[in-house]
């Protein structure tokens, strides 16, 4: 496999791909620009933000530190490594040297059987990783200037006891 580091910049710009020189607090250099890759493929900049803008690939790294279980580190670092396989396998080459738009399509490819197929534990790793991708990005102020996260855990229907404690603490 051909490192992050190690694809020449005219090649990295001609892939439309951003590479990370330095590893990540837990993922190395190859790994973040994977998932920044694979976030920036699902969640693309347009008019509005994008998953780079919202620095999701960095806050999912910060998460593998701060909250991941040891079982949750290694499903994401083997999945990481099965997803740079199975690219070599179908294309002879390695996945981050592959056009924007075979790396879109590998993708989509996956993100089909995923859904079909979802027993494998590369698929529910694939999973696990689609949901924190989005749920990182959709609350985050760049995608959300808006969104306001509530502490706590849902209750479901309130009294008007428990409303009024929520808005005497202003969380609404």
């Amino acid at each position: 496999m051909v490192s992050a580091s190690v694809i020449p910049s005219g090649l990295k710009s001609a892939l439309k791909l951003k590479v990370f020189k330095a590893d990540a607090k837990f993922f190395n250099a190859t790994q973040i620009t994977l998932l920044n890759d694979i976030a920036d493929i699902m969640i693309p900049a347009t008019d509005s933000a994008g998953a780079s803008d919202s620095h999701t690939a960095q806050v999912l790294d910060e998460l593998m530190v701060s909250w991941a279980t040891l079982d949750t580190q290694t499903q994401f670092s083997q999945f990481l490594s099965e997803f740079q396989s199975r690219a070599y396998t179908v294309y002879k080459k390695s996945y981050l040297n592959l056009s924007k738009a075979i790396r879109g399509d590998f993708l989509l490819e996956l993100d089909n059987k995923a859904f079909e197929n979802s027993e494998t534990e590369f698929f529910t790793a694939y999973k696990r990783i689609k949901e924190l991708i989005f749920h990182i990005h959709y609350s985050s102020p760049e995608a959300n200037p808006h969104f306001f996260l509530i502490p706590g855990g849902y209750k479901g229907a309130l009294n008007r006891d428990e409303l009024a404690e929520i808005n005497k603490r202003k969380y609404l």
